[in-house]
């Protein structure tokens, strides 16, 4: 089977069409999606909607869509907090009742057999949907314990919008970097071509071209009116993100 691993849509539309659009072209008949869908973008609801129509066999949700389940626990009494809740109502705002409440439901962690291999599907880690996995950072040992525990042959995992493939530990660690905006330096779409067969797996880490301009200035005239999206401007520009 070929698959298209996906992470990290932020609510931008233009990316995610070109990258199912690659995909589709690249003979991939499955989706998986790692999370982080709708959050710091202008097309929450459409981002939804056309992920759903691609019925993937696995889709989890990321700390940023867990955003929407937790806005009546903010109560910006911070700057930071502040900033955070103004972006979590600009997505809240423009999603359908239905699809947030099935966003909610989605799972954190997934776990199955592909073509023969163990694979465990996470947005951050298997442990925590807001810390990441970095092919140059080492596990801590109580880390890698729990991996180790898992019994799992391959990892899939998103949140650092820099794609990864790496083997430690006897396990393979896919990240396929973000389709909304990436922070490893190239602006374009990323996402990761898997071919599994009979326990094993290649992988392509596919970068795609979009009309990156036009949703750029898009972004411009969204922030007219709001100017907390100087964030999401700085890494569509510059592929990294803004400190």
């Amino acid at each position: 089977m070929k698959c298209a691993v996906l992470s990290d849509i932020h609510g931008n539309l233009r990316a995610f069409e070109a990258v199912l659009a690659d995909a589709k072209a690249s003979g991939a008949d499955s989706i998986i999606f790692l999370g982080d869908l709708i959050f710091m973008g202008l097309d929450p609801q459409l981002c939804y909607d056309l992920l759903m129509e691609q019925k993937p066999i696995v889709a989890i949700k990321g700390n940023t869509d867990e955003n929407l389940e937790h806005i009546a626990e903010l109560s910006g009494t911070s700057s930071k907090e502040e900033h955070l809740l103004k972006l979590i109502k600009y997505a809240h705002i423009r999603m359908h009742e239905q699809a947030k409440k099935h966003l909610a439901t989605l799972p954190t962690v997934k776990r199955m057999e592909l073509e023969g291999l163990s694979v465990l599907c996470c947005h951050g880690t298997p442990y925590s949907v807001d810390e990441g996995i970095y092919q140059n950072q080492p596990f801590s040992p109580a880390f890698a314990k729990q991996l180790s525990d898992e019994k799992v042959e391959l990892v899939l995992s998103g949140h650092t919008h820099i794609h990864a493939d790496f083997v430690r530990n006897g396990i393979r660690f896919i990240n396929p970097g973000a389709v909304g905006y990436s922070f490893d330096g190239d602006v374009r779409a990323s996402y990761a071509l898997l071919s599994l067969s009979d326990g094993s797996v290649q992988c392509k880490i596919r970068r795609v071209e979009y009309d990156i301009k036009r949703y750029q200035m898009e972004v411009d005239h969204a922030m007219e009116g709001f100017k907390l999206l100087d964030r999401l401007q700085y890494a569509l520009t510059y592929g990294k993100p803004l400190n």
